[in-house]
């Protein structure tokens, strides 16, 4: 150990590296923008029917690209530690069980049993 009192102790993350993972204004602005053009899109096509019955397919796709693009530049998941990331992946596999569970009910409502 040294014996200068004013030294201080390394520390896991230091500012380059802080400074490093900072997204600039402008990708967050196109992330932005990127997100909004996404929604209007999701609007459009609920709104026209240009799908069909595969609407609700089209609209869940475009809303996991938006909830991807918020995670990784607005939430720093592509920065994050294993920890993290491994959090955000058992929460989409979770995601992933319930949209099954919830288009299996879909998928099935028009049948009559009995």
């Amino acid at each position: 150990m040294s014996s200068d009192p004013n030294q201080t102790p390394a520390t896991p993350h230091d500012n380059q590296d802080v400074v490093a993972h900072v997204d600039s204004p402008p990708t967050l602005l196109i992330v932005y923008v990127a997100i909004l053009a996404l929604f209007a899109a999701t609007v459009l096509i609920s709104s026209s029917g240009m799908f069909g019955k595969y609407t609700l397919f089209v609209q869940l796709g475009i809303g996991t690209i938006q909830a991807s693009l918020v995670g990784c530049y607005f939430m720093h998941l592509r920065h994050g530690d294993r920890v993290v990331i491994l959090t955000a992946l058992a929460s989409i596999f979770w995601m992933g069980i319930l949209f099954v569970l919830f288009m299996s009910d879909y998928m099935t409502r028009h049948r009559v049993i009995g």
